[in-house]
């Protein structure tokens, strides 16, 4: 039988007082991401042993959709999105802060058909597949505008990156606006490129956006993460073969398909960043009016947002130069 053991006053008011001196663990940062060629140097980073999984929890989604939603319940800290979500979110009260740009697009997101649609014109009363409130919106939208085109002319899909090759191969849509690896699937079934955002340079970009409370909180962990994007991609430039190999397996690639991949890719440098996220004079900013000007249009925006407010240089301005 266990006695009882009666704790005096002074006693227990220093148990409370110890106890509650007693240090609270912080929890990672949380940071989603999801399969894209542009985001992989923030998994190259953790697997060199750069990014200290500690400060830095990589959480990995299937779908552009499933992270917006975790980033809106603060399941997540920080989030890899393209423009239009960040600005969706600045809309919505989200306070995002847009900490580095992480790629443009030059090739890796396109629209592609079935062998006999020949031309962009031929996709009148198709089936497009296209994931929701995604930058692939945009892209579909100026191709159908090259080809004289409206969405009324199309049938519209709306489907998750992650279904898209399934909808494909299974005679579900006529086309499909997706992105890499996805695009690089699709073309090994058959299917071809219309368009593709090399035809809008400058205009796909994906960025890595922080809570503006998270930033204010743990600004050496946000400095943390992106010295070690950056270290990352010095690896990649001096040790290419070494880092797709290491890279390639979370796509489902081959080394050599994933190369092919980042050349559709440019990754902005530590002193192009600077430039792009120092207002006014970003070059960021063009393109998100622009980009924004379509969403008002379309009903993705109800009402126009500040861009410039969503840039935020102060984690860059402090890295040190990476060696």
């Amino acid at each position: 039988m266990r006695s009882l053991v009666r704790v005096s006053g002074p006693l227990l008011s220093l148990l409370v007082l110890v106890s509650a001196c007693a240090p609270v663990e912080e929890q990672p940062l949380r940071v989603g991401t999801f399969l894209w060629p542009g985001s992989e140097p923030l998994f190259l980073a953790r697997d060199l042993g750069y990014l200290d999984d500690g400060s830095i929890r990589l959480v990995e989604y299937s779908s552009l959709g499933e992270v917006d939603r975790d980033f809106r319940n603060g399941r997540i800290d920080a989030v890899s999105v393209t423009l239009d979500m960040a600005l969706q979110l600045q809309q919505q009260g989200f306070e995002p802060r847009i900490v580095l740009v992480m790629d443009y697009s030059h090739g890796a997101d396109a629209l592609l058909a079935r062998p006999e649609v020949r031309r962009l014109e031929e996709l009148r009363g198709r089936r497009v597949a296209v994931e929701a409130r995604s930058v692939s919106t945009y892209l579909l939208g100026q191709a159908l505008a090259k080809a004289g085109l409206s969405p009324s002319d199309i049938e519209i899909r709306p489907l998750p990156s992650d279904q898209h090759e399934h909808a494909y191969a299974s005679g579900q849509v006529d086309a499909v606006v997706t992105f890499e690896p996805f695009v690089s699937r699709l073309r090994a079934r058959g299917a071809h490129e219309l368009f593709d955002s090399s035809h809008l340079p400058g205009e796909l970009v994906d960025l890595l956006v922080v809570r503006e409370d998270v930033l204010e909180e743990s600004p050496e962990r946000v400095r943390h993460m992106l010295q070690a994007w950056f270290q990352a991609l010095r690896h990649l430039a001096e040790h290419p073969a070494d880092a797709v190999t290491r890279m390639s397996p979370r796509l489902d690639t081959s080394p050599e398909e994933l190369a092919s991949m980042l050349e559709l890719l440019r990754h902005p440098t530590l002193e192009e960043n600077h430039a792009l996220l120092h207002p006014p004079s970003s070059p960021l900013l063009g393109p998100a009016h622009r980009l924004q000007g379509f969403m008002l249009e379309r009903g993705l925006l109800e009402e126009p947002v500040r861009p410039e407010r969503l840039l935020d240089v102060r984690s860059l301005e402090v890295l040190e130069e990476v060696r």
